[in-house]
């Protein structure tokens, strides 16, 4: 299913960060591989551990399209963008998708190094838990590797009890939204 720009205007946001600045907050769409690639590059190898549990030098071009081909009902995607020495450039994306072979909704989210603990990461995810409830999702898993205590500080915050549902060494936790 194709969704037309005009009809994902409707999710676009600006939100103001605890730095100050201004951040618009839109779906991600298909012209942004060049920019998801960026973010990629510009994030810590501790950031990029933590968002795909594992060391990873680039994104393949199978992700990245795989990240920008997005149906917006069952696979949804939200950009931070702001304006960066006089180009767009994307400072965080929040997803969601759901996996038919685990029958649930995953959720991500990256924030780039510098923007972190700003507030921009809660802006994601409580804007993302929002569409997927106007889509009737009403429980988000994410695996998490334990030691990301950044995210599971975040989750206490956003007042969400996180369930560990999963067998691994990675935490797989369920919020109910």
């Amino acid at each position: 299913m194709k969704t037309s720009e005009t009809n994902l205007s409707r999710y676009e946001s600006r939100v103001h960060i605890s730095n100050g600045r201004e951040v618009f907050i839109r779906p991600v769409i298909e012209d942004d591989g060049p920019l998801l690639n960026d973010l990629f590059n510009k994030l810590s190898p501790e950031s990029r551990y933590f968002r795909f549990l594992s060391s990873r030098e680039f994104l393949p071009e199978a992700v990245i399209y795989q990240f920008t081909h997005l149906d917006y009902y069952r696979n949804f995607a939200l950009a931070a963008q702001i304006d960066e020495e006089g180009r767009r450039a994307i400072i965080g994306v929040g997803r969601y998708g759901y996996d038919h072979f685990q029958k649930r909704t995953d959720f991500a989210i990256a924030v780039r190094d510098d923007w972190q603990r700003l507030g921009l990461g809660r802006a994601l995810l409580e804007k993302l838990f929002a569409i997927g409830k106007e889509r009737g999702i009403s429980r988000f898993t994410a695996e998490i590797d334990p030691q990301n205590k950044a995210i599971k500080q975040l989750m206490v915050k956003m007042g969400y009890n996180m369930k560990n549902i999963g067998l691994s060494t990675s935490l797989t936790f369920e919020i109910e939204v």
